[in-house]
């Protein structure tokens, strides 16, 4: 059964990457960087996360998972894919952080193992060789481990005996317009650094490896930033406050990290730890929203399959009441929220600051509009009792004709002990979809 699962995956990369045509300079970077958050975050298999890969695909992204397991490591990974609106793929290769037993004996496996090799069997070759010093580039064995195993490991017949991660190479060296995106957070972003360093070894050319991690900690000594510095473009996003970006420096003495260092600093509306991804994601959503403070409109890379409606839905100012604490998080709610309504339906209409807060404002400004339908939404969050920064979200919707007649309401509600707040309220911006979505015609 793991063959048949490797052959899906290596056939998708086989028919689909040679068309891939976006270059990095033509993804915005907060574009990028909420993308490979949300993907990074969907990689991981925990119920919140899997609804979050089950949101993207229903935007249009694709996703094929691969799962190689040994006594050595449990090495996996996704290949999420999509077409953007300027009618080009975009590819990004994710591997998950640490969520199981031998993910943690991966990452407490320290000792350091040569990093050389042009092919699989010398990748493995040159690990097993002792006696080579500070001089020599060297990495992490567990990480080095979990690489082989995910990519480097299994052959496939089919192509001749290759492996999946000798498919991919032989790929983008025959595509040499195309890139790959490579991201992960935590032990996924230190694969991905690794991955990107094997497939350079391979000859895969720098601008074609696009690695952005997120609270990665380091890979490998000196010697080995040194060699692979200029050999991918590697961009680690840091939170400031979190301790796993620096850790094995700390208890190694010889780790050093590379590439460029970008350090976001923690939202004050949380006591989350500061490496959780869901931290790292709520900063990618804030810092988009900033950069575009006026834009309704979704991001180029979450662009969705809207529905087109008959008559077009014509959408209140998001009414909240909230705690004093979470205040200031009301523009990005309602903006992401105003987003995720635009990905799932066209036309939509928002009514502007300046219209009267009023039903009957409303309704003479959709028909004014061509909107068959009219939706109000209130967004109200409680502390919850004797926890500090934890909160409950519920989110209250009416659904009318341009008439003024009730079509649905309903309310749906969420707390944030796996979320952020802004992540909750697009979290039940999604979960209310699905009923408004039966009288929505």
């Amino acid at each position: 059964m793991r063959w048949k699962w490797i052959m899906v995956l290596v056939m998708l990369v086989f028919f689909c990457l040679p068309g891939m045509a976006v270059r990095a300079a033509e993804v915005g970077r907060e574009d990028l960087y909420l993308a490979t958050g949300l993907i990074s975050m969907a990689s991981y298999s925990d119920e919140m996360n899997i609804l979050t890969r089950q949101w993207l695909q229903g935007i249009g992204w694709t996703f094929a998972a691969q799962e190689n397991i040994n006594s050595i490591a449990e090495g996996r990974f996704q290949l999420a894919s999509r077409e953007l609106p300027d009618h080009t793929e975009m590819y990004i290769l994710v591997f998950p952080g640490t969520e199981r037993l031998k993910d943690a004996e991966v990452d407490l496996r320290l000792s350091r193992v040569y990093f050389a090799g042009t092919n699989p069997d010398a990748f493995k070759a040159a690990a097993a060789e002792s006696g080579h010093n500070g001089s020599d580039p060297l990495v992490h064995q567990g990480f080095n481990d979990y690489t082989r195993v995910a990519l480097f490991q299994k052959k496939l017949p089919a192509f001749g005996d290759k492996t999946a991660g000798e498919v991919i190479a032989a790929l983008l060296k025959d595509n040499p317009q195309s890139v790959l995106y490579l991201t992960g957070h935590s032990l996924g972003g230190a694969v991905a650094t690794l991955t990107a360093a094997r497939l350079a070894d391979m000859g895969v050319r720098p601008e074609q490896l696009q690695v952005v991690t997120f609270g990665a900690p380091a890979v490998g000594n000196k010697a080995f930033a040194r060699a692979y510095e200029k050999r991918m473009n590697l961009t680690r996003i840091v939170m400031d406050g979190d301790p796993v970006k620096s850790v094995l420096q700390s208890l190694s003495g010889g780790f050093v990290q590379f590439g460029q260092r970008i350090t976001w600093e923690k939202n004050h509306n949380s006591e989350r730890f500061a490496h959780d991804m869901v931290v790292y994601l709520d900063q990618a959503l804030r810092n988009y929203q900033d950069a575009y403070p006026l834009a309704e409109k979704p991001s180029a890379v979450l662009s969705g399959q809207a529905r087109q409606l008959s008559g077009g839905l014509y959408v209140a100012p998001v009414q909240f009441a909230v705690d004093d604490h979470i205040v200031a998080d009301e523009p990005y709610m309602q903006r992401i929220m105003h987003q995720m309504l635009q990905m799932d339906y066209t036309p939509v209409v928002f009514a502007s600051a300046q219209q009267p807060d009023t039903f009957a404002s409303w309704q003479s400004d959709a028909r004014l509009a061509g909107c068959q339908y009219i939706l109000l939404q209130r967004l109200q969050a409680k502390r919850i009792r004797d926890e500090r920064y934890s909160f409950r979200l519920s989110l209250e919707e009416e659904l009318y004709d341009r008439q003024g007649n009730l079509l649905t309401m309903q309310s749906v509600s969420a707390t944030t002990h796996d979320l952020t707040p802004i992540e909750v309220a697009g979290y039940l911006q999604y979960r209310a979809a699905a009923q408004r979505n039966v009288y929505l015609k």
